[in-house]
């Protein structure tokens, strides 16, 4: 079986409530797409949308709804394979983050498997921190790609919140595919951030998480499973049957019936033959023979 890759990603940002990115690069029909972003708007009154054609994986919103983040999938079909571009949107948001990647060799049909969401509270203001969650994303098979989405947003920060020194347990090796953020006049600011790594266990995830560089007053995470397809082992038990072999003895002991090879044949011979002429002589009544006039 193969495992899941991210073959080619594209990103951008926004400052109003829509985004366009740019399809990643080789598309082909059957590729996973997974689409991310974080919405934000400082009076809550935004609301993250779904991509027309994409199945939500995970959603959620902080605990003040201020900011939101989600997460989306797709199977490629002939369209995306010419798309330029996909555009995401929120319903009022005032700045938004967005990231697309391709995936190749996911299984067909059973592609993600769904972690839950995890949302934290306030955290210490204006520092560095580790922010960690509990996991309970379990692969279905042991050739997975681990995809861990961040997004939220601070008050009043100087500068964009950078995420790094993503970890987890079991223990990844994590790639950062998107890290960006934006603010809003008021100086509030919203950043989303993706990780992928290679997972090739079938042990649950306890833990996950990553530090920032300015922390989140509010936080959404979302870790989850693009699951590789899985060896098939062939039913070949029908090859195994041994064959019955039926003789004169029947099967399950049982005497067969061969009364019918028992009978003797008749064989008619000459003197057995139907109408065989018998010559009888003509008998003599008189002292004097007279032959029979021919």
């Amino acid at each position: 079986m193969s495992l899941p890759v991210v073959a080619s990603t594209s990103s951008n940002s926004s400052a109003t409530s829509s985004v366009v990115v740019t399809a990643p690069t080789g598309i082909a029909i059957g590729d996973l797409l997974i689409g991310s972003y974080t919405s934000f708007r400082a009076d809550g009154t935004q609301t993250a949308l779904v991509p027309a054609g994409f199945t939500q994986i995970r959603g959620g919103s902080t605990k003040d709804i201020r900011a939101s983040v989600i997460v989306f999938f797709k199977v490629a079909v002939l369209a995306d394979v010419s798309a330029p571009n996909y555009t995401f949107q929120a319903t009022s948001a005032t700045n938004m983050n967005a990231q697309m990647l391709r995936i190749t060799g996911a299984a067909a049909g059973s592609e993600v498997t769904i972690s839950e969401v995890d949302i934290l509270g306030a955290v210490i203001a204006n520092a560095s921190t580790t922010i960690s969650h509990t996991g309970a994303s379990t692969p279905i098979v042991g050739q997975s790609l681990a995809v861990i989405c961040a997004g939220g947003h601070s008050f009043s920060i100087g500068s964009v919140v950078t995420t790094s020194g993503y970890n987890s347990t079991p223990s990844v090796t994590w790639t950062e595919r998107f890290d960006a953020g934006n603010r809003d006049g008021s100086g509030d600011g919203a950043s989303h951030a993706v990780a992928t790594g290679p997972y090739t266990g079938t042990t649950q995830f306890t833990q996950y998480g990553y530090e920032t560089s300015s922390v989140f007053s509010f936080v959404v995470s979302i870790l989850f499973l693009i699951n590789g397809p899985q060896s098939v082992t062939p039913d070949v038990s029908h090859l195994n049957i041994v064959p019955t072999l039926v003789g004169l003895v029947g099967a399950n002991n049982v005497a067969a019936d061969v009364p019918h090879l028992a009978i003797v044949p008749t064989i008619s011979g000459i003197n057995t033959r139907v109408n065989n002429p018998v010559w009888t002589p003509e008998v003599k009544t008189a002292t004097t023979w007279t032959p029979e006039i021919k």
